[in-house]
């Protein structure tokens, strides 16, 4: 049951897919789409390069996806806009795995625990409205510091959560990938990779409740 799930973005620079499909090794791939500004810059969202092309080459060769943006506002008006523009990047496309909110940055601290919980639920609960199956991903030491994990506001989301260690986490709260290392190594691929362990059948899940594409899109 549990799957080999990597992710990539414009840092692993210009992938041989065929390669890693013959590997073996990955059994799906989170895509990064929407990129934003340096670690505690304010919020300034744009299309990860590398977005369209690793889109297109999963899809050619059958390799299971799903996408990813990082999202750093602090209040509302910010949060709309870096989903309008989420999206955007995702109308037109569909996906088999999860539609994740990456909520880890330097800017979001300050707004303290239920400002910062108050802010991802709104923003996880609106990527949900599209048809899509919403999840949210973390650190462990940022979701247990920042983020109120498994209080009523978060706890109805799915959580990927990063914790780069041999041991497999057990923070209190669920979660169901865990992304277990930043330095693996993968034919195709010049860079290192974050690989995760995924635990449950994402494709199938998301197959079954039609959850594969935002609402109104083409599949």
């Amino acid at each position: 049951m549990e799957k080999t799930i990597m992710d990539v973005s414009r840092h692993q620079g210009v992938i041989d897919w065929a390669k890693v499909k013959a590997s073996g090794k990955v059994d799906g791939v989170m895509i990064r789409a929407m990129g934003n500004s340096a670690e505690g810059r304010p919020s300034a969202p744009y299309t990860d390069p590398q977005f369209a092309r690793n889109y297109a080459e999963c899809k050619r060769l059958g390799i299971p996806c799903g996408v990813y943006g990082y999202f750093k506002a602090v209040n509302r008006e910010q949060a709309d806009k870096e989903l309008a523009y989420f999206k955007k990047l995702l109308t037109g496309r569909s996906f088999e795995l999860p539609v994740v909110v990456d909520i880890e940055d330097e800017v979001q601290k300050p707004l303290g625990k239920a400002a910062l919980t108050g802010l991802t639920a709104h923003m996880l609960s609106t990527v949900e409205s599209w048809g899509v199956y919403a999840m949210l991903y973390t650190g462990l030491w940022f979701g247990s510091t920042f983020l109120c994990m498994g209080g009523a506001e978060l706890k109805i989301y799915d959580v990927w959560l990063a914790a780069y260690r041999t041991r497999k986490p057990a923070p209190g709260w669920p979660f169901g990938m865990w992304q277990y290392t930043s330095t693996a190594r993968m034919p195709g691929v010049s860079t290192n990779v974050d690989l995760s362990r995924a635990y449950k059948d994402y494709a199938a899940i998301i197959r079954r409740a039609g959850l594969g594409a935002v609402k109104g899109a083409e599949k």
